[in-house]
């Protein structure tokens, strides 16, 4: 049972929706940590200059986006991560 829920499209207020539709349009779809993250709005804003900085390609100009993915599963799978 999960202590924190995970608000879908359907029961999220007007500002997890914004940041659902921006998520969106800047990944091409909402992962289920931003929709976690959509509980604190205001916190969730501050994370995605963060989430940008480092997954979008056209910024960072290292890594193509890719490998930067291939290395978030990895990390993930070394801490038991169950996604």
């Amino acid at each position: 049972m999960a202590l924190i829920s995970i608000p879908n499209d359907q029961e999220s207020t007007t500002e997890q929706n914004t940041i659902f539709t921006h998520s969106k349009i800047l990944f091409g779809r909402v992962a289920n940590a931003v929709r976690v993250g959509s509980h604190a709005p205001k916190l969730m804003q501050i994370l995605f200059g963060f989430i940008v900085s480092s997954l979008r390609e056209e910024i960072t100009e290292n890594l193509p986006v890719k490998t930067k993915c291939l290395v978030i599963l990895k990390t993930s799978t070394l801490n038991g991560c169950a996604y």
